[in-house]
């Protein structure tokens, strides 16, 4: 993958996502901080949890998408991921080549929207100052594996 294209994600999650990590977030008294300090840390959280739980969730378009311009992925980590989770999802490391962009952002999408499916599960229903203790379980399930 020469360069980051946009990654896009389902509107269908908004609220959790903007209130997890936008810019009007759930700040934690704590620690004075939000639990993801950025969108794209979250989405790629979240596609790692979707990876970890082998579950894909293609985004319903119908439902609404947002789009991360790739820029906000270049030179940063979460790019890599982006990579490393299409090459595992593949096993092809021909899918960096040039050209391949949008089926690794793809690949990646599909596991983000899962992740963020089960998220929505886990905290809804869910006061919202306890949202940080069950997302610090599934970051332990991702981690320990």
């Amino acid at each position: 993958m020469a360069k980051a294209v946009s990654i896009n994600r389902s509107l269908q999650f908004e609220q959790i996502v903007q209130k997890v990590a936008g810019e009007k977030a759930i700040i934690y008294e704590e620690s004075g901080k939000k639990l993801f300090p950025t969108i794209r840390e979250f989405l790629t959280f979240c596609a790692l949890l979707g990876y970890r739980h082998g579950r894909k969730k293609p985004i319903d378009k119908s439902l609404g998408t947002e789009d991360i311009q790739g820029v906000i992925y270049e030179d940063t980590e979460a790019l890599e991921f982006i990579w490393l989770i299409g090459i595992s999802e593949t096993a092809d490391v021909n899918l960096l080549k040039d050209g391949n962009e949008r089926e690794c952002a793809n690949i990646f999408e599909t596991y983000a929207n899962a992740g963020l499916e089960l998220i929505s599960n886990k905290l809804t229903g869910s006061p919202e100052e306890g949202w940080y203790s069950l997302l610090f379980e599934m970051t332990r399930d991702v981690v320990d594996g």
